[in-house]
């Protein structure tokens, strides 16, 4: 197994630098920067005014790791392509990585709410290559939004059920309650999923208003957040309107803190305690370590606890990061 080497700039300092870097063998993964001179292989491609660093992944299931360092806190726009290119999705979102790593769940897959959710679900991704536009970090929605709209009057995205971007999504009409809480607003708002079905359960604020409402913890919406984990394994939680989500069920907000805490004594029960984990140091068991949970361990690493937990379950074999042997320490459930 060929290790992957990967270096990045600033993205956030360097918006429009070419950064060029590729993995150890040059074919899966190519950065490549943009001063919005790339005509993306498009003879009816127009330079758009926001610029962008433009990240071009190929066998994107395979290569989630690398997504995530290129990806997480970003906003910008991303490519769903066939190698062919006759299938296009262009979406836009100001959380990158958790946006993205939704379509890689199945529970969300198998929704086929969507032209493009049908697509990938009947289809999968081997025939798929991802190109992400990641842009300044101050950039606003609008920019995004922006920035999306030019590559979808470029491209005419086969897999986009209307032509037209829009921060809103395609969710049936909200309460008026909604609607006035959102037009007030202060901060960012965090919308809650059901994940089953991707149903809109409810619009939080913020992620104070969430923490005080809920009492989440802010590592836990951060990990949500950031890294695409489900909440309680039933929640998915976006800072972006989803428009693949065609479903509404807004609920009350006393509704959804009886739900949460249902789900969260269930989720107690099913993860009464952490494992702990081995990680041995390839060649110099000095280095060895011992973590009480995934969460540790991925912390120490900053690594993505979903690779991590494949090499656990010995879905990928040999070294993480070609150093740790990672292994359960206990039975413990």
């Amino acid at each position: 197994m060929v290790e992957k080497k990967f270096f990045l700039l600033s993205i956030k300092s360097q918006p429009s630098l070419d950064i060029g870097i590729v993995n150890s063998d040059n074919s899966d993964v190519i950065i490549t920067g943009n001063n919005n001179n790339n005509n993306d292989g498009n003879k009816n491609f127009q330079k758009p005014k926001h610029k962008y660093v433009k990240v071009l992944v190929d066998d994107p299931f395979n290569n989630r790791d690398i997504i995530l360092k290129v990806t997480k806190k970003q906003k910008g726009v991303y490519l769903w392509e066939s190698l062919d290119s006759k299938q296009m999705y262009v979406g836009h979102s100001i959380n990158l990585y958790n946006r993205i790593s939704s379509y890689f769940m199945p529970s969300i897959l198998k929704t086929k709410a969507r032209r493009v959710l049908r697509y990938l679900n009947k289809h999968g991704f081997s025939n798929m290559k991802l190109t992400i536009y990641i842009m300044d970090e101050n950039s606003s929605l609008e920019q995004v939004v922006e920035l999306e709209q030019h590559f979808i009057d470029s491209l005419k995205p086969n897999l986009n059920v209307d032509l037209v971007a829009s921060s809103s999504g395609y969710h049936s009409p909200m309460s008026q309650e909604i609607r006035e809480r959102l037009r007030k607003q202060r901060g960012i708002p965090v919308y809650i999923y059901n994940a089953e079905d991707f149903a809109l359960l409810y619009v939080f604020e913020s992620k104070q208003y969430m923490y005080d409402s809920i009492s989440i913890h802010h590592n836990s919406l951060n990990d949500c957040l950031n890294l695409g984990t489900l909440y309680l394994d039933t929640f998915f939680l976006s800072l972006d309107l989803i428009e693949e989500s065609t479903k509404t069920n807004i609920l009350t907000l006393d509704e959804i803190k009886n739900l949460v805490s249902d789900k969260r004594d269930i989720y107690n029960v099913k993860h009464p305690a952490a494992k702990s984990i081995l990680a041995e140091f390839k060649d110099d068991s000095s280095k060895n370590l011992v973590f009480h949970s995934l969460n540790s361990l991925a912390n120490h690493l900053k690594g993505d606890r979903q690779v991590i937990r494949e090499y656990l379950k010995g879905n990928k074999s040999g070294y993480y990061r070609g150093k740790w042997k990672l292994t359960y320490l206990s039975d413990q459930d």
